[in-house]
């Protein structure tokens, strides 16, 4: 068998440039379906875990009315649902920031305790974040986003800076001793788009003790949030029809959903060239068999039968394919370790994807390699002779 695979090879490198250039029309195929698979892939991923740390693999409960009307014993019986790993309480409300300069700024106020940071990531950039003795004290401090920090003092970094902010009819003054990222928190990616300044401060600092209008809750995955959701409703029996659940899980589900259909679309149109590259084997293989049929006639003269004929041309067609597509795979990995090093993103070519390329262009190489073995090996030995 090998000295038969290496008497094909000799069959292929005698028209060299023929042979390497439908190698690298395979090759170009495979590489260009792989890349798109590579970049869907890190799409996905990227996409799930940004979702994740914006806290989009929780629940949301809000007030319809917008009033505090949630208790802390709403909190506790929530607190001890099967499947909720944290629950964090918040306030939301409107106001006016103030800075040094007396120019007034409207923001989205969330009041929030020591528990948010759990639930959901605000990637701090500078200082701390607010803790329990915050929330105790009723201690009048803030993190401000990393945009309206500048907006506010022309830089990012203004932790111990103090501002102004309108508490019902007064205006109090507020220690900051934190700035946040900007988009990095399910707040921003739910309101952003209104109200683009963000401060966040203890519900404490507002006198507000018991009562909130919004929670924020993370589960652990032992619980489907289907399940969660009802159990939450469940619990809130005395605010029914007032309280709303989101479940943001399922729609990060839909999200993710719409991402992988859009790498099935784009892996189709990849493959579009892998037939073509298919096609163009099957056009080599017939010019090959039309220059070799004295050497058809000359095999069959001597004893061999219409079946070693055809496993010697298909053999030709599957060396091509396989040639072209290891080239490929190889091209892809070296594309994808490049890109990764240029951009400073993780890209990798998948196992699975290397092995589903595999298989489809040894397919290919058979598929498209029968039609001209099975012409060669009609040729009668006086007919192939002659020719």
């Amino acid at each position: 068998m090998g000295s038969k695979a290496l008497f094909t090879v000799k069959c292929l490198l005698q028209n060299r440039l023929r042979f390497f250039l439908t190698v690298i029309s395979i090759a170009v195929g495979v590489s260009s379906v792989l890349i798109i698979n590579c970049v869907s892939d890190f799409g996905v991923s990227a996409v799930s875990s940004e979702l994740d740390s914006l806290g989009m693999n929780g629940l949301i409960v809000s007030s319809d009315t917008g009033s505090n009307i949630i208790s802390n014993d709403d909190i506790n019986k929530i607190d001890h649902l099967d499947g909720v790993e944290q629950v964090a309480p918040v306030t939301v409300s409107t106001s006016k920031v103030y800075s040094s300069s007396a120019e007034s700024i409207d923001a989205m106020i969330w009041g929030i305790d020591e528990r948010a940071d759990d639930v959901v990531s605000f990637g701090l950039l500078y200082g701390r974040f607010i803790d329990k003795s915050d929330i105790m004290s009723n201690r009048k401090v803030c993190m401000l986003d990393q945009s309206l920090a500048v907006e506010l003092f022309g830089r990012e970094n203004i932790v111990g800076k103090s501002i102004d902010l309108l508490c019902s009819s007064t205006v109090e003054s507020f220690e900051v001793i934190g700035v946040v990222k900007t988009g990095k928190s399910i707040m921003q990616a739910l309101m952003g788009n209104y109200f683009p300044a963000f401060l966040y401060t203890p519900y404490t600092s507002f006198g507000n003790l018991t009562n909130y209008n919004q929670l924020f809750l993370k589960m652990d995955g032992s619980v489907p949030s289907e399940a969660v959701t009802e159990s939450v409703k469940n619990e809130l029996t005395s605010n029914k029809g007032k309280i709303t659940v989101t479940d943001l899980a399922s729609q990060k589900g839909i999200l993710e959903n719409m991402l992988n259909t859009v790498t099935n679309i784009l892996t189709v149109i990849g493959a579009v060239s892998l037939l073509v590259s298919g096609i163009s084997i099957m056009n080599i293989m017939l010019i090959s068999v039309n220059e070799r049929t004295k050497e058809i006639g000359i095999k069959k003269s001597i004893g061999a039968t219409r079946k070693d004929i055809m496993l010697d041309f298909l053999m030709e067609s599957v060396i091509i394919s396989v040639t072209g597509t290891i080239m490929g795979i190889t091209a892809a990995i070296i594309l994808a370790k490049g890109a990764s090093v240029v951009l400073k993103y993780n890209f990798t070519v998948g196992t699975l994807s290397v092995f589903y390329a595999v298989i489809i262009s040894g397919t290919l190489g058979i598929f498209f390699g029968i039609f001209p073995a099975y012409k060669a090996s009609k040729f009668r030995p006086v007919e192939a002779l002659r020719r």
